[in-house]
């Protein structure tokens, strides 16, 4: 019950885990596997940078600088929301191919979905309001 107490007390403050060290640690485990099973890289460079990763992971997961790691976070997350929905609205492009069609707006650079209908159609932007033609 000792320990307990006192482990409990040293990771009090800290500031534990979050997506970012998640995804360092994996990114750390998949470069392991890849330097054990692909020789074509030396693998003591890939086996320092997986090490590399952990440290920091384990360096953020021991922090007490709980601003700073809410932030890196917050950047990161932001960053992976953005490849995120590239890779779901190209994704959706593919699948309803047969039915919309995809567009930006000239003005605000929004992305529009039009139902698939041939011809010339004049569209209002609902973001920004501005009056464009299309042709699908």
């Amino acid at each position: 019950m000792k320990f307990k107490e006192k482990l409990a007390r040293f990771f009090y403050g800290r500031y534990g885990s979050d997506q970012f060290n998640m995804f360092l640690l994996i990114a750390s485990m998949v470069l392991l596997f890849v330097a054990f099973f692909l020789p074509l890289i030396p693998s003591y460079i890939v086996r320092g940078l997986s090490t590399l990763l952990m440290i920091l992971a384990i360096l953020r997961i021991m922090s007490r600088n709980i601003d700073k790691r809410r932030r890196e976070n917050a950047v990161f997350t932001k960053i992976l929301y953005a490849v995120k929905s590239f890779f779901i609205r190209q994704f959706n492009r593919i699948r309803y191919i047969k039915k919309y069609r995809y567009r930006k707006c000239p003005g605000c650079k929004n992305h529009l979905r039009f139902p698939y209908k041939k011809g010339e159609h004049n569209v209002r932007c609902p973001r920004c309001g501005k009056d464009f033609c299309i042709k699908l």
